[in-house]
């Protein structure tokens, strides 16, 4: 989950634009005395999206695009740094990954149209719901890489909670994303989540004493991958190499009669081409609506984040857009949820890449969404996905969530928060250690948190009591921003 940012120092003028609303250049509207006529969400549908310009040589902004054959190479790159996003957490949560790659494409076509291709972002499975998805289903006890078919009370949730998120976000696209930002603690909740997941990895690398060493020996070839490749190219997509390394290896010790062999059946008995599986079953209930809630607050600080970073990377003003962000988001979630796939958010690994390769057009995200729906119908390759061992999948699950839990530390120190403050330790430091001891639900009367749900609401109601008269001053400025918003609205 590697959240780049450019090295390039920022001033006052680029922090100050961030907080404006984009200008008609940046919306692609007309100039001239017609500008009028199209300022802000008035502007037609001709307008909508950019009129990318094409640009040969240098560093692509998001009103311009690269040559379509190069369009088409990084538009696989950034599935190929989607390996874990699509992939990896289908497979360890039981969901077909074929029916996974195809929506993911779809969820970024959707949230390309609703953010009028102007926010470069690719939407791909969110680690958020791995713990709440294995809980509710209770997949987690009876895995060997055998189909979850225990979702329907899983989608059912998810579908509330992304009409809940599309509420959110209209009401963000109305009323700015300031107030939010009143709610939100110091960010312990993604840290917990990469915690509170470490078990399961564990358990997965510990079943034989042959797991165990493949699962070092995967876990050792991502991260000399990730640190001595070549290039920066193949360093993001090391999940990827370390998982082709382990089951080479894994393979080969076959070859000598070692170790459990490797299932080939459903790769031979497959076709090659198949259309994706689609799994529309909801069911709701009260219990699981209740656990899957308070990753609404991961997802919402997780969102703001994405955009800020892109925001920094590109120097164009993408907080105007976080409410269609939201929205986009909230889309994604409701296909998942219609679709049996694990729901769609953006995803930090493609704001890397992006950082890397200094290409910023979401155009090139739609060539990206494009490539994933194709992949979707090859069936072999979810055949060669559910084949990967157990022990291999131990070490690449370690790795996955070692970095989903240094992301939250890396936002602690982006936003360089003051642990002498003792408040910060208690609201920073306790949810990470009752999500990461937390291995069972607690279960009140007909609600039932897990560790996450159960850090989630300690990370705000301890944010909320312990930060005293400086949280009155920052509920009164959110008031004022919120306020100062609309009435510029109005004057316009």
């Amino acid at each position: 989950m590697n959240l780049s940012t450019s090295s390039q120092p920022q001033d006052s003028s680029i922090r100050i634009l961030h907080d404006k609303e984009p200008s008609n250049q940046e919306l692609g509207s007309p100039s001239g005395t017609d500008q009028h006529h199209h300022h802000g969400w008035k502007y037609t549908l001709q307008y909508y999206f950019p009129h990318y310009t094409y640009q040969p040589i240098g560093a692509v902004q998001i009103e311009e695009r690269p040559s379509w054959l190069y369009c088409i190479a990084y538009g696989i790159q950034h599935v190929l740094a989607m390996f874990s996003g699509v992939i990896v957490l289908p497979l360890i949560l039981g969901y077909d990954s074929n029916t996974s790659l195809f929506f993911s494409g779809v969820s970024t076509m959707i949230f390309f149209i609703v953010t009028g291709g102007r926010v470069p972002s690719y939407l791909g499975c969110s680690g958020s719901f791995v713990s709440i998805i294995l809980t509710i289903s209770n997949y987690a006890s009876t895995s060997n890489l055998e189909m979850n078919t225990n979702t329907a009370t899983v989608q059912g949730a998810i579908f509330v909670l992304s009409l809940t998120y599309a509420a959110i976000a209209l009401v963000v696209m109305v009323f700015g994303y300031k107030w939010l930002e009143f709610f939100m603690p110091p960010r312990s909740i993604i840290t917990s989540i990469g915690l509170h997941l470490s078990f399961l990895s564990y358990d997965k690398a510990v079943k034989s004493p042959f797991d165990t060493y493949m699962a070092i020996a995967t876990a050792c070839a991502i991260m000399l991958i990730s640190v001595y490749a070549p290039t920066n190219a193949l360093r993001r997509i090391a999940l990827l190499l370390g998982t082709m390394t382990g089951y080479f290896i894994h393979a080969m010790c076959n070859l000598k009669g070692i170790g459990p062999s490797i299932d080939y059946s459903e790769i031979v008995s497959n076709p090659w081409i198949r259309a994706p599986s689609v799994y529309f079953s909801l069911k709701f209930d009260s219990s699981s609506i209740g656990m899957v809630m308070p990753i609404l607050i991961v997802l919402l600080a997780e969102n703001l984040g994405h955009m800020k970073a892109i925001g920094s990377i590109t120097h164009r003003p993408m907080l105007s857009y976080v409410g269609r962000a939201y929205l986009g988001d909230a889309m994604g979630c409701f296909v998942a949820s219609l679709t049996g796939a694990v729901p769609f958010t953006t995803y930090a690994e493609n704001i890397g890449v992006l950082s890397v390769t200094q290409v910023f057009s979401p155009l090139v995200i739609l060539f990206a969404a494009v490539f994933a729906m194709l992949l979707g119908f090859f069936a072999k390759f979810s055949a060669i996905v559910k084949s990967i061992p157990q022990g291999v999948l131990g070490g690449v699950t370690i790795i996955l969530y070692t970095l989903i839990a240094i992301t939250g530390v890396r936002i602690w120190v982006v936003n360089k928060v003051d642990f002498n403050d003792t408040r910060n330790i208690f609201v920073g430091g306790l949810p990470v250690i009752l999500a990461t001891v937390m291995q069972t639900p607690l279960q009140v009367s007909n609600f039932q948190l897990d560790g996450i749900g159960v850090a989630t609401f300690g990370s705000i109601i301890l944010y909320q009591v312990l930060k005293g008269y400086d949280g009155l001053s920052m509920y009164r400025k959110s008031i004022q921003s919120t306020f100062n918003k609309n009435k510029a609205r109005e004057i316009v």
